[in-house]
């Protein structure tokens, strides 16, 4: 017969996942209750410049980038894109914001740009246009991809990555090049169009539709706008990134 409770024997599960170690150790962006921004308006030690695209002026706000990462276009590089666009259009944006994003937000929010009807960070307020910052290394995606996103793995193949398939499902291989096809001539438009899109139905029609359908929208959009667009060299001017405080090796690889 089993002896009656002993307070001195160990339960076997203590210490263990099964009696609870680790349950509020999630490995997510961590969300501050303080805080009315969300974690892409967070920005830790920001340059703030000003451009002109066209009869646009618009600011940039521009995180240092970490080591191993940079941006793949310059802020005269996005200005000579934005230049190319009507000018109502740019009219519907105030910001373009470069970011770094963390190591945890790399894992769980990995994206190329952000169109933002509310930018709030830094005490600004208004519609933004957010590009991250890159990374050389290797993208991964798993075996199983939906009609979207074997579409989407195209689009990267045409903007010059190399696609190849492995065992546990696709690997692309960035350039400097092929980042900046993928950041300059599509992300930005990208999310141009998705603030065309928000302007012209309005918040509440914007949201009837299925995501996809607000995707299909801002890849048609971007689409288009690059067959209009005259293509051009990298822009570069050290001495002017210095003078406004910020360093060259933010976007450069």
């Amino acid at each position: 017969m089993r002896p009656g409770w002993n307070p001195t024997r160990r339960n076997r599960n203590a210490g263990t996942r099964a009696n609870g170690l680790g349950r509020d150790n999630d490995f997510d962006i961590p969300f501050h209750h303080n805080r009315s921004t969300a974690f892409f308006e967070q920005l830790a030690n920001p340059v703030v410049v000003r451009r002109q695209a066209g009869a646009r002026e618009l600011v940039f706000i521009i995180e240092p980038a970490r080591p191993g990462f940079a941006y793949p276009c310059t802020v005269d590089d996005i200005v000579a894109v934005l230049a190319q666009q009507p000018a109502a259009h740019l009219e519907l944006v105030d910001y373009i914001v470069l970011r770094q994003r963390t190591r945890k937000q790399e894992v769980h929010s990995p994206v190329w740009g952000r169109a933002i009807w509310s930018f709030e960070g830094l005490g600004l307020n208004g519609p933004a246009i957010i590009l991250e910052a890159c990374t050389l290394l290797p993208y991964r995606w798993g075996k199983h991809i939906g009609p979207e996103s074997a579409r989407e793995l195209e689009r990267l193949r045409d903007d010059g990555h190399e696609i190849v398939g492995t065992r546990r499902g696709f690997e692309f291989r960035p350039t400097p090049a092929s980042l900046r096809n993928t950041v300059l001539f599509r992300t930005l438009l990208h999310e141009l169009g998705h603030h065309v899109d928000y302007k012209v139905r309005g918040d509440e029609n914007y949201y009837l539709r299925t995501l996809a359908a607000r995707e299909d929208f801002a890849h048609r959009y971007a689409s288009e706008a690059q067959g209009r667009l005259q293509c051009f060299a990298p822009i570069a001017d050290p001495e002017r990134m210095a003078a406004e405080g910020l360093q060259p090796a933010w976007f450069s690889f």
